[in-house]
């Protein structure tokens, strides 16, 4: 062959390169806030053409309101709680017939990934697309910000606990079936979520931190508009029934600071309402809101502590009751000193009032806080978990 029809030949087979397509099929809990938010980030990075979701409830309205394609799959356990408290002993009543439902869901998802011609898939916060991933070979990645789950089952009675041992073993089986196992925190020393991760070192050495997956950039957030120069304090509260106590406590604080102004995230209502409260309801996004506080009082989910360390914000967290996750999330908070934290055990007006002082006049807090948001920024999550996504995509098709 002479040299002009090699040089042609090469650039054939790399024209045909070009139309490869990287096709990334996610497949996303709907259990919590914080799965979507991690797609949401993600999908500002990839060509939509080139990914499809597959979720169901909440984050698939919540998606599909983005503009994200989005496809309906089965919801894979139905999550029992009892006075704000995950109740592991009735959740497992309530899915007896889980093994059945597990293997028909595999092939709904094997059908999906096929039809869609993924080349790779991604695990958030469900195990279905692992085993469905398994079955046609090929690569899956799992992000999470949990990966060690015994201690759940801990706080409960012995068959509880001897199902605990099981379910944490064969947690960790699916987890080590995965190419990696990104962690959207930041690198130890200073993750949030270490405590909630696995120590077995099959999980360990697939194990990468990213850092924060939140649906913003720094730099583009708006700060809203506001008439008063009082300092600002926003409250994510939701509407959790076992929130309200928090809810009252946060109005008799805010009567006793009338010279800050607070803005509350929640569904609940109230007839007494001081002067210095809105209550704004519920919104899709209040990143400008948490952008334009002085200081941010909410839960210790992960999405949330994430949020808030990535905008640099004062904070004072109470974990929901009996959540060991948000305890931990809490728990280390604390520990790096970016937040004051009150259990639902010490939650009182008068500690309410001195902790929100406290975080105000102590500049450690501020030079912390800081720092965290300057290495959120430097990390770039979503850049990297896209481009750690599309390698993975291109795998086969190199071949």
């Amino acid at each position: 062959m002479i040299f002009e029809e090699k040089i042609e030949l090469i650039k054939k087979l790399f024209k045909k390169r070009e139309h490869l397509t990287n096709k990334i099929y996610f497949s996303i809990s709907s259990e919590g806030y914080g799965h979507s938010s991690r797609m949401i980030a993600i999908s500002t990075e990839l060509e939509r053409k080139n990914y499809l979701v597959g979720t169901y409830g909440y984050a698939l309205d919540r998606l599909k309101e983005k503009g994200i394609p989005c496809h309906k799959v089965s919801q894979e356990l139905k999550f029992v709680g009892q006075d704000g408290a995950f109740d592991v002993a009735k959740t497992i009543v309530q899915n007896q017939g889980w093994v059945v439902k597990f293997n028909k869901m595999i092939d709904e998802e094997v059908d999906i990934i096929r039809k869609s011609g993924a080349s790779c898939v991604v695990a958030d916060g469900r195990m279905v697309p692992v085993m469905a991933a398994e079955k046609l070979k090929l690569p899956c990645i799992t992000i999470t910000n949990q990966s060690a789950f015994y201690p759940f089952f801990q706080q409960d009675n012995w068959l509880v606990k001897l199902l605990g041992v099981s379910f944490d073993s064969w947690m960790r089986m699916y987890l080590s079936s995965t190419e990696e196992i990104l962690i959207p925190d930041f690198e130890p020393p200073y993750t949030i979520c270490l405590p909630n991760l696995s120590r077995n070192r099959k999980i360990m050495k697939r194990t990468k931190f990213v850092g924060p997956l939140v649906n913003f950039d720094y730099d583009k957030v708006q700060l809203i508009q506001r008439e008063s120069t009082k300092p600002y304090i926003v409250v994510s509260l939701g509407g959790h029934a076992y929130r309200r106590p928090l809810f009252d406590c946060i109005l008799e604080v805010a009567a006793k600071m009338p010279d800050v102004d607070f803005d509350i995230f929640t569904f609940f209502e109230a007839e007494k309402i001081p002067p210095n409260v809105s209550l704004k309801g519920m919104i899709s996004d209040i990143s400008s809101y948490l952008k334009t506080a002085d200081l941010v009082i909410a839960q210790a989910g992960h999405s949330t502590a994430m949020e808030i360390l990535s905008l640099g914000k004062l904070s004072v967290i109470v974990p929901d009751l009996n959540q060991i996750e948000q305890e931990n999330n809490a728990k280390r908070m604390a520990e790096l000193q970016v937040s004051e934290v009150i259990t639902h055990q010490n939650l009182t007006v008068h500690k309410m009032f001195d902790c929100i002082q406290k975080v105000m006049k102590d500049e450690k807090y501020k030079k912390n806080a800081k720092f965290f948001a300057t290495m959120s920024e430097g990390m770039n999550a979503k850049k990297r978990v896209a481009d750690i996504l599309t390698e993975y995509s291109m795998r086969l098709h190199r071949y």
